[in-house]
């Protein structure tokens, strides 16, 4: 997804290319010789409309990937003398 060779995945997905953006992303060896990223991409788009997914699915598959993606940056702080934490407050950066 963030090759950039479907932008409009991007967007909907509200992710940037970088990669290192994103950490659950980035913690191994970001590029493989064997491996073409955008021929991956287009087989997975393929394989969502061979399955029988309606276009509004597809963009909903989308979605909850760069919200799972997303939900890898969240960071937390423990509140004192208690055993919930709250958002740390960088909720609100953006990484474009």
């Amino acid at each position: 997804m963030m090759t950039g060779h479907k932008p409009e995945i991007v967007e909907m997905a509200l992710i940037t290319t970088n990669p290192y953006d994103f950490p659950m992303c980035s913690q191994g060896q970001i590029a493989v010789a064997s491996i073409d990223d955008k021929e991956e991409l287009d087989a997975t788009d393929d394989a969502i409309t061979i399955l029988g997914f309606s276009n509004d699915e597809k963009i909903g598959i989308y979605k909850l990937t760069g919200a799972v993606v997303h939900h890898g940056n969240m960071k937390f702080k423990q509140k004192q003398r208690e055993e919930q934490a709250e958002p740390d407050g960088t909720e609100g950066e953006s990484h474009s």
